[in-house]
């Protein structure tokens, strides 16, 4: 920790290292606003490195960040933050030689490729990945599957017997005793007009349970 190597970085530098050195950490986006913010509207380097001591995580970092040039910055800004001289109480400040702010220096625009930077490493993006279903599923989503999987069942079984309801064109001769059982794998195939409305209504609502 050197106060005076951190009043002398460039601009683009300056909070970076600031927060690295006295806080211990990196600055988020919000942090680097509202400090560009004060630089922006006139507070100088030594104000916002004892604004940053003073904060409750500069004060738990600074036993692993001593300085007693910081030190001593920080208290005298303690003494004369609360002195009713607006901005002027920051003249009772020590004055020390620090790197004049360029003129042309976008704060602005170096704040937003810094946001941008930041979200990239620490948000890459991902390669999609197809869903992994548990191998464990909650006891009352099984019970909701099995009453479902039942239903389906259900309404499989009843439009089948529906399908293969002969067909009473001719009732008068068509013998009910002699009617043939025919296995599932020689199911006849029956248009669509030819089904009833009940057999279409249970296909229906089998369709709707599948596709819930």
């Amino acid at each position: 920790m050197n106060l005076y190597l951190l009043l002398s970085l460039p601009d683009e530098a300056f909070l970076p290292a600031a927060f690295d050195s006295v806080v211990g950490r990196e600055p988020d986006v919000m942090d680097l606003a509202h400090y560009v913010q004060r630089l922006r509207s006139g507070a100088s380097r030594a104000l916002v490195l004892a604004e940053m001591r003073s904060s409750a995580e500069g004060q738990a970092h600074a036993a692993h960040a001593p300085d007693r040039e910081l030190d001593r910055l920080q208290k005298r800004y303690r003494r004369v933050r609360d002195w009713p001289l607006g901005r002027w109480r920051w003249i009772f400040l020590p004055r020390y030689a620090a790197r004049s702010p360029r003129a042309d220096f976008d704060w602005t625009l170096w704040l937003s490729h810094y946001a941008e930077q930041h979200r990239r490493l620490n948000h890459p993006p991902e390669t999609w990945k197809p869903a992994q279903v548990s191998a464990t599923t909650r006891p009352e989503t099984e019970n909701k599957l099995a009453a479902i999987e039942r239903r389906v069942g259900a309404l499989s079984a009843a439009l089948q017997q529906a399908m293969l309801l002969p067909q009473e064109q001719d009732a008068a001769v068509q013998e009910t005793d002699s009617i043939e059982q025919v296995s599932e794998e020689h199911l006849p195939a029956v248009p669509l007009t030819e089904v009833s409305w009940a057999a279409r209504s249970i296909y229906a609502q089998m369709l709707q349970h599948l596709s819930a």
